[in-house]
C-alpha cells in the first residue's frame, strides 16, 4: 500500500517538539559536558606538572655576554633570552654560561609526538660532534622529574636537559613562531648569538642544514 501523501506542514508540525527539545535541552547538555571535561583534562594535566618556586627561568644576561649590544630577544642575529633552570637528575644549567661552544637549544614534552620522531636526529648529532664543542639542551615543557628521565633514557638523551616548570621560557622564546607550538628548535653559535630557528619536527637535512651555521665543517 502506498503511504498517504503528507500535507507539507504536518510533518514539520510533528518534528517541531522535538527539534525544540534538542535545541534547548540536548545541545546545551553536550556543550556543558565538553567543558566540564576540558576542566577536568587541564585539571589532570595541571596535577602531573612540576612545580617551580620562583627562583629559576628568565635571568639578566649579562652585557659582557652580549656580543650584539641590543636586548635579547628570540630573534636570528640577536642574543637569546638568558634563562637558568633545573636539571631533572639535580643541579642547574644556566644558557649563558655555555658561551664558547655551539649549542642546539631545543624545546619539547614527553606528549609531543612531533619531537618523538625529531629526538632520534638530536641523539645523533650530539653524540657525532660533540668532540667538536657542540652542546644540545633539551628543555622540557613542565613536566615532573620522573616522566622527563624516563624519556630521556628510552631515547638515549645523554646531553643536558633541564626543565622549565614555570612554563616561562614558552613566551620569552616564542616556541612555535606563528603556529606556536613544540617542538620548536635554535641554533646559537659559540658567541650566544642566534643563527636559525625551526618550527617542528627536525629532519635529518634540515638538521643537518642548520648546524653548518654554528658548527663549521658539521653537518656535511
Amino acid at each position: 500500500m502506498e503511504r498517504a501523501e503528507q500535507p507539507p506542514g504536518e510533518e514539520l508540525e510533528r518534528r517541531a517538539p522535538w527539534s525544540g527539545l534538542l535545541r534547548s535541552v540536548v545541545l546545551p547538555l553536550g556543550i556543558l559536558a565538553l567543558i566540564l571535561g576540558g576542566l577536568w583534562y587541564w585539571e589532570l594535566r595541571g596535577d602531573e606538572r612540576a612545580t617551580d618556586d620562583g627562583r629559576y627561568g628568565i635571568v639578566e644576561l649579562p652585557a659582557a655576554k652580549n656580543p650584539t649590544g641590543r636586548s635579547p630577544k628570540a630573534e636570528i642575529g640577536r642574543a637569546g633570552p638568558d634563562f637558568l633552570l633545573e636539571r631533572p637528575e639535580g643541579g642547574t644549567l644556566r644558557l649563558s654560561d655555555l658561551q664558547g661552544s655551539p649549542v642546539i637549544l631545543n624545546f619539547w614534552a614527553s606528549w609531543c609526538f612531533p619531537c618523538r620522531a625529531e629526538i632520534p636526529e638530536l641523539v645523533v648529532a650530539y653524540d657525532t660532534y660533540r668532540d667538536q664543542g657542540l652542546v644540545v639542551v633539551g628543555v622540557n615543557l613542565q613536566e615532573p622529574d620522573d616522566i622527563v628521565l624516563d624519556f630521556a633514557d628510552e631515547f638515549g638523551m645523554t646531553f643536558p636537559i633541564v626543565i622549565d616548570r614555570g612554563g616561562e621560557l614558552g613566551d620569552s622564546w616564542r616556541l612555535g613562531g606563528p603556529i606556536q607550538g613544540i617542538p620548536t628548535t635554535y641554533f646559537i653559535d659559540a658567541t650566544g648569538v642566534i643563527r636559525d630557528q625551526y618550527y617542528g619536527p627536525l629532519t635529518k637535512d634540515a638538521l643537518a642544514e642548520r648546524l653548518a651555521k654554528i658548527l663549521p665543517g658539521a653537518g656535511g
